[in-house]
This record gives structure tokens, sequence and C-alpha cells, in this order.
């Protein structure tokens, strides 16, 4: 029940908040030579398969053919698992960045303040025909009236009808002046929250790694490239070399590979490199001979990649909900202000502004407590160097693991 009325909840405000919003393609596909992410394109890391077919038409080669044909089938599979494996990597590490730059809060406050207004009925013009504070203000009066009259005259607590006659007073001038003005006043604690959770960010990246200079959106590069180091580097080049220490391998090797489109010249560049990655260095990963265990080893990798995914999407996930938190207590705050004027009721406003203020220091504590996920998971791949791949996956899951089961406990009271 609580989670269907949050949905509905979520709806209702991306409706009034609604913008436009327009695909540019599946994934980020965006080349910047400056992250490591970003170096090459994506399809770039595709898986490659080379066969020697030239002299495939004679008659006494057509059963080799059937066979070479039936491992080209399989390598495609492992090539259509490692894709898919892939995108989701990438969408991955973009909902990483996304999450610590996106604060769809300052783009929409104007929206937010004015459905704030439109509800209560109150604007920097002054009171307009409609909304709770205007259809609503006699009832409270009179309600109002009624407590004092049988509070103050029939049960004589003189103390108790002032306190409610000051109550409502002061209630109503106050959130009718913030409401009057809450584009701003949103724009303004939006910005406080921004500057404690990017604060947060350089703090937790420091904690970890005291020597990283890194801040602010360095900080997310720096995350999101070990994220890519961990799901799409190490594990291509396990794939294509059978090892997943680039030093071994030769950079020189792996960059002239990678830095060929698969596109290029019809594929005919690509397919002339990995000829002679067979022919000259004996390669045996990217034909016949392997194709069955990197049938096999894809199939690792890809639950390992999205068992880390599911991860980081849900701690990502907890990021962003915060700031829809935020929007649903601002904009529930004129109801929260009109209950807070009847008497007993008055502490409604109070509780109200803690949450908005909690959601705040909420959202500043997620992030530092991700942004140490993240951290301890670059330390741990650094310090894993030379240890095999399967050490370093585990490693991996523990870690985004134990820090989604251990979030709660991390806030908690008790």
């Amino acid at each position: 029940m609580t989670v269907a009325f949050t949905l509905v909840i979520a709806i209702f405000l991306l409706a009034m908040l609604g913008t436009v919003v327009q695909a540019a393609g599946l994934v980020d596909d965006t080349v910047n030579v400056a992250n490591e992410y970003s170096r090459y394109p994506l399809e770039n890391y595709q898986l490659d398969f080379y066969v020697d077919n030239s002299w495939g038409w004679l008659p006494w080669n057509w059963s080799d053919g059937i066979g070479k044909q039936v491992m080209y089938g399989l390598y495609a599979i492992t090539n259509f698992i490692w894709t898919i494996s892939l995108y989701v990597s990438n969408a991955t590490g973009y909902l990483v960045q996304e999450a610590y730059s996106l604060d769809f809060i300052s783009a929409t406050a104007d929206s937010i303040g004015k459905n704030m207004q439109t509800l209560a009925g109150v604007s920097a013009n002054g009171f307009s025909t409609e909304g709770f504070y205007v259809g609503f203000l006699l009832l409270l009066i009179l309600v109002l009236g009624v407590y004092v009259a049988y509070t103050g005259l029939i049960k004589r607590e003189t103390t108790k009808a002032i306190h409610a006659i000051m109550n409502f007073v002061l209630v109503f001038i106050l959130s009718a002046s913030f409401i009057a003005y809450a584009p701003d006043y949103i724009k303004k604690i939006n910005d406080f929250s921004s500057d404690i959770s990017n604060a947060s960010l350089s703090l937790g990246t420091k904690i970890v790694m005291p020597h990283s200079d890194s801040q602010g959106k360095d900080s997310v590069d720096l995350i999101r490239d070990s994220l890519f180091s961990i799901q799409v580097q190490q594990p291509w080049l396990l794939l294509q070399y059978n090892s997943s220490d680039i030093e071994s391998i030769g950079i020189d090797r792996v960059e002239s590979l990678l830095s060929t489109s698969p596109d290029s010249n019809n594929g005919e560049d690509r397919e002339k490199i990995v000829a002679e990655e067979i022919e000259d260095r004996s390669n045996t990963n990217l034909t016949i001979t392997k194709t069955i265990n990197r049938l096999g080893t894809v199939f690792f990798l890809f639950v390992f990649n999205i068992g880390i995914s599911i991860f980081v999407f849900l701690l990502t996930g907890i990021m962003i909900f915060s700031q829809v938190l935020f929007i649903i207590y601002a904009m529930f705050l004129p109801v929260s202000f009109i209950l807070s004027m009847i008497p007993s009721f008055d502490g409604m406003s109070k509780r109200a502004i803690t949450k908005l203020f909690n959601t705040i220091l909420t959202r500043a504590g997620i992030t530092l407590i991700i942004t140490t996920a993240f951290s301890i998971s670059t330390m741990l791949y650094t310090l894993s160097a030379g240890y095999p791949f399967f050490l370093i996956a585990f490693l991996q899951i523990v870690t985004f693991a134990g820090i989604g089961r251990f979030n709660e406990y991390v806030f908690s009271t008790e």
C-alpha cells in the first residue's frame, strides 16, 4: 500500500512538474580522451573473432566450413551477451555520474514554488480566490473562536486560549510569507543541500583516498573510471587476451586494437589487426580454439556485472529519490501549515519543516556513504592488482552488497 501511494505521488509530481525529454541514443557514448571510460566509443569494446575461410569453397573443406560456422554462431552468442553486459555497465556508470550531477530541484524550483502557491492560494501579489488558505480561512477562524471561547471562558484556561491565538497568527503570517516567495526559498534551501552534498562528495573521496586531489566533478570521473575498469576494461582484456593485466599484454598492442573502429573500412582494418594477433602473437582467444571457453567466461562476467549494477542502481536510486522526497515534503508544506493553525495540532508545521531538513541531511549522508563505497571499491581494485580477476569481482560485490545491506543500519538512531 505504501509503495503504491508513493508511486501515485511520484507520478502526480512528474505530471505537475512535467518537462520535455528527448532521447539521445540507447546509452551515453560521448568520446572524451580526458577520461578512461570515454576514451574510445563503446562499439570499440566489442569482442573479435577471425577464421581463415579462403579455401572453404573446396569440397574437401566443406565439413570444416560447417564446423567453423557453428563456432561463429557460438561467438555471436558470446558477443551478444557481452554487448548486453557492456550496455548495462555503461548505463551504470552514466547513472552514477548523473546521480551526483542531477539537480532537478533547481531546474524545477519555480514550478515547485508556484504549485505550493496554487495549493495555498497565496502569492507575492496577495491572496487568490482559490486555494487552501482562502477556502479554509473562515473555517479555521470559526474553529479557533470556538476553542478560545470554550477554553478561555468556560474552562478558565486563559493561557491556552492566548497560546492558540498567538499560534494561529504566527503560523499564518510566517507560512503565508514563506509561500508568497516559495520559488526563491526553495532555490536557497536546495543550494544549501547541494553545497552539503558536494562537500560530502569531496570529503568521502579524501577519507579513503587521502592523497587524491580530485574534487567535485573530478571525483565523479574518478569513480566512473574505476567502475569502467572493473566492469568493462578488465573483462574485455580477459576475453580478448586471456589476461586482465594490460602491462603484461602490452599497452601499445591493446591500444592498436581499441583505437580501430569495427566499422572502419567495412571492418577490414580491425580484421587485419585481429588476424595479426592470431598469426603473429598466437592469440587463440580470437579464433576457434577458445570459442567455448570465452562463452563460459562471458556468462560469469555477465552475472558479475549485473550483480554490481543492481547494487549501484539501488544506491544511486536512493540519492535521486531523496530529491523526490524533498519535493514531496515541500509540496505538502501548505497542508501542514494549515493543520498547524488548528488548536492541538500546532506541532505539525514543526514536524513538516523538520522532515524537510532531515531530507536535506539524509541526502548529504547518503552521498557520503555512496562516495565512500565507491572509494573503497577503487582502493580494493588498486590493492588487488596482480590477483585473479575473480578475487577482484568478489571484493567488489562484497563492498557494494555490504554498503547496500547496512545502509539503513548506518542511519539508525538505535
